[in-house]
């Protein structure tokens, strides 16, 4: 993991002790490395919203002496990632004209949208999701929670591990029923929670009321210090970074979805029967429309 995977976890673990202008900066440090790499420290600071002392006093506080040993942890971290064909993208348009302007804006949402994907599925991400995963396979129940533009990630893996399991509960509030669906959590539970700045009160509440009954948390979140991850057992970090004026949860989509892979992956035969059982009910209700074999003249 190396020195820089130590100053991070510094940086986490000391995060509710930092005074609000301290807490400031290490959010966005922790959520811009590369910046770190590459930049001064009077730019880091004014891109973070703190005045440079503010910098220093950080790092006096986590151990470290100059800005040049800080940044050259994140340098070398830096030289061990491959180029982003999303920078690479953006960098690029920056010297074109505006003659193919939709086109050109199409294919940096693609570009992003891999970024964000590939990040997403780093060795870091890809470890803390083992770990999520064998914390599910132990839960008495598994509570999903994601509000808002969240929602459709959440849904998703609380209707797929149905299919499989069934002692999922997704904790959608409808008929204003939310705290009754949170109702009986435990340390024997786990809480799933999805959720990107800005943050959802609901979400937030749910992680709250969650970490007060001592049921571990497994968030879904774009910084390993959102109100969402703060103090969870499983971080699942991804990026939320889109070309359009809405952030993008395509990332967490695709984590989500991976959880539910992984999970299959190790249910051995009990899962694949349930599987079959669940196909079976959705046939018997006739769920899905059934297309006509081609013909030859068709």
């Amino acid at each position: 993991m190396g020195v820089h995977s130590d100053l991070r976890e510094k940086l986490i673990t000391d995060y509710a002790k930092l005074s609000p202008q301290m807490q400031k900066a290490a959010r966005y440090i922790l959520d811009h490395p590369s910046d770190v790499a590459l930049r001064s420290m009077r730019a880091v600071a004014r891109a973070a919203g703190v005045p440079p002392s503010t910098i220093t006093r950080l790092m006096t506080a986590i151990g470290v002496d100059t800005w040049q040993e800080f940044r050259g942890h994140y340098q070398n971290r830096l030289l061990d990632q491959p180029a982003s064909y999303a920078q690479r993208a953006r960098e690029t348009q920056r010297t074109e004209n505006d003659a193919n302007r939709d086109e050109h804006l199409l294919e940096s949402i693609a570009r992003t949208e891999i970024d964000n994907i590939s990040a997403a599925f780093s060795p870091e991400v890809v470890a803390q999701m083992i770990s999520a995963c064998k914390a599910v396979e132990n839960a008495r129940h598994v509570f999903i929670v994601g509000r808002g533009a969240a929602y459709p990630a959440a849904y998703q893996f609380a209707y797929a591990y149905r299919l499989f399991c069934d002692n999922g509960v997704l904790v959608d509030g409808h008929s204003g029923a939310f705290g009754d669906e949170l109702r009986g959590i435990g340390r024997r539970d786990v809480l799933i929670a999805l959720g990107a700045r800005p943050y959802i009160r609901d979400t937030v509440r749910a992680v709250d009321f969650a970490r007060s009954q001592n049921c571990p948390v497994i968030a879904i979140s774009d910084s390993d210090v959102s109100p969402i991850a703060l103090d969870a057992m499983a971080k699942l970090v991804v990026r939320d970074t889109s070309q359009s004026f809405f952030q993008s949860f395509t990332a967490a989509l695709s984590v989500m979805q991976a959880l539910v892979a992984l999970l299959v992956a190790r249910g051995g035969e009990k899962t694949l029967q349930r599987i079959a059982a669940a196909e079976e009910q959705l046939a018997r209700f006739d769920t899905y429309l059934e297309e006509k074999s081609p013909t030859r003249n068709s």
